[in-house]
């Protein structure tokens, strides 16, 4: 009996850890944080588009630029919204975005 109770946790666990079912988390966990966040598209100058993820449920944003994502946290604006990581933020209001990348120029953007 104890024998049959010991296969069973472990058949368990291994189906817990099989490929299928941690995609099934992976696709569940993407469904939720995309019901928690808003996303924009922006088209900005040199023919540049950025995608900019505000997630509702906390003080971040990701934005994605030549398919990498940034992490930003939300900082104290004036009016408008800002976020930043320190070499890296966004600064808009309404539908207009300016995207600072370090030491580079600023970039200005449009909400698509």
């Amino acid at each position: 009996m104890k024998f049959i109770l010991v296969i069973s946790f472990i058949a368990v666990g291994l189906m817990a850890c099989s490929p299928q079912n941690q995609q099934d988390v992976k696709q569940q966990k993407s469904a939720e944080e995309a019901e928690q966040s808003t996303q924009v598209i922006f088209e900005c100058e040199r023919d540049e588009a950025i995608t900019v993820r505000f997630f509702t449920d906390s003080e971040r944003a990701v934005m994605t630029r030549n398919n990498e994502d940034i992490e930003l946290k939300q900082e104290r604006a004036a009016s408008g919204f800002l976020y930043s990581n320190g070499p890296n933020s966004i600064r808009g209001k309404g539908d207009d975005l300016t995207l600072h990348i370090g030491r580079m120029a600023p970039i200005n953007c449009r909400a698509m």
